[in-house]
């Protein structure tokens, strides 16, 4: 499923990243309902039971042991879901919760896409209920989010933040000074094909409607200051006067403020910053289906010219400075390869024959060479 952003990248990085919340009004194109529903299922289907990221949730949590039974499998004991009892929670409202979802084609696809966008890495979840009941109270989350509605709708109410950009220990629910707000700011009924995106700090309470709901609440994860600095401690250990046991406030304060200002030169060094953003770059993973019949077959012809390509990149800024970085790779570009990747950048997806349009005849040989490469250093992923 292709997003159709209704705002250019840009100004959604000026006028609304990290500062409030968008509609993408009808940004999908869903699929029919069957689909969907089918798709869904086999999403929780093959989801772990007893895995402590999947879970059902009525206000508070529901006990594995009311929706989960072990069993002697050939005298290996495994678990399964007791679908009877997982119906009879939905159908009283709960609401059932599978985060960190990842490995699953239909549900990647769409974090991709949100994750060029944002320009950061992604964690999804899944929130699926038939009831009229909040799975959680009013509370603000630690990352970005964007949630799409896939299946019917849900109503989403939101307060502006009240303790700026809050890191991943610094959640709602652990910090019981900070006062909910008594209003709202924005109220919007998510309806399928809806896109709505929450910056972190946010309150927000999205509760169902006594409808059919399924969502995807995608978070996405930049590289902050904390970040940084956790990555610069790795230095402290070159700074003389940190490395001196303490001995008391007076005699140590000097070397202190010494070493102080040589830290504060390392965290304002641009070469430091440099470095950090690409080994955070470097430490992201996107999933992706194999394609052995392509890049593992050493009797195969290559990419067919119908094949559509499509990056498999998280952050494509990298290109203008001549290279890339992705699942832990760094590749250096020259000036075709820098064409090419941006093409396909520029149209999301893109048919190898389209692709090959823009180039010389005499260049095709060349072209096909870089594109099976990319491929194969999962830079690229190709829709057979």
């Amino acid at each position: 499923m292709e997003i159709k952003f209704n705002i250019e990248q840009e100004e959604f990085y000026r006028d609304y990243r990290y500062r409030k919340p968008y509609l993408f009004k009808q940004a999908l194109n869903l699929p029919d309902k069957q689909t969907l529903w089918r798709e869904i299922n086999e999403i929780y289907q093959r989801a772990n039971p007893i895995d402590d990221s999947f879970k059902f949730r009525k206000g508070r949590l529901i006990p594995k042991e009311q929706y989960v039974e072990a069993f002697d499998n050939v005298g290996k004991t495994r678990y399964r879901f007791n679908k009877a009892a997982v119906y009879e929670h939905l159908k009283n409202g709960a609401t059932l919760v599978y985060n960190r979802i990842n490995n699953e084609p239909f549900s990647d696809g769409i974090a991709h896409q949100i994750a060029q966008f944002a320009r950061a890495q992604t964690i999804v979840s899944g929130y699926l209920a038939f009831g009229e009941d909040a799975s959680y109270k009013n509370h603000w989350d630690t990352r970005d989010v964007f949630a799409v509605q896939l299946v019917g709708k849900k109503h989403w109410s939101l307060s502006a933040p009240n303790f700026e950009m809050p890191l991943y220990m610094q959640q709602s629910k652990d910090l019981p000074h900070i006062p909910e707000p008594e209003t709202a700011d924005m109220e919007v009924v998510l309806e399928a094909g809806d896109i709505l995106y929450i910056p972190r700090g946010w309150w927000h309470n999205p509760v169902p409607m006594g409808c059919e709901t399924f969502h995807l609440s995608i978070g996405t994860f930049p590289p902050n200051g904390h970040n940084y600095m956790e990555w610069l401690m790795n230095k402290v250990p070159d700074i003389v006067g940190f490395r001196h046991n303490l001995q008391g406030w007076e005699h140590d304060k000097g070397r202190l403020k010494t070493a102080a200002e040589e830290f504060a030169a390392q965290i304002a060094d641009p070469d430091n910053y440099e470095a950090f953003m690409q080994e955070f770059l470097g430490e992201q993973r996107t999933d992706s289906r194999f394609a052995f019949e392509i890049f593992g077959n050493p009797y195969s012809d290559g990419l067919p010219d119908d094949a559509m390509l499509r990056l498999n990149v998280v952050d494509t800024s990298t290109i203008e400075k001549g290279y890339l970085i992705a699942n832990g790779v760094k590749i250096s570009i020259d000036e075709t390869g820098k064409k090419i990747l941006e093409l396909i950048d520029k149209n999301a997806t893109l048919s190898f024959k389209s692709l090959l349009t823009d180039f010389n005849k005499d260049q095709y040989e060349k072209i096909r060479e870089l594109v099976h490469q990319l491929g194969k250093l999962d830079f690229l992923k190709a829709i057979l």
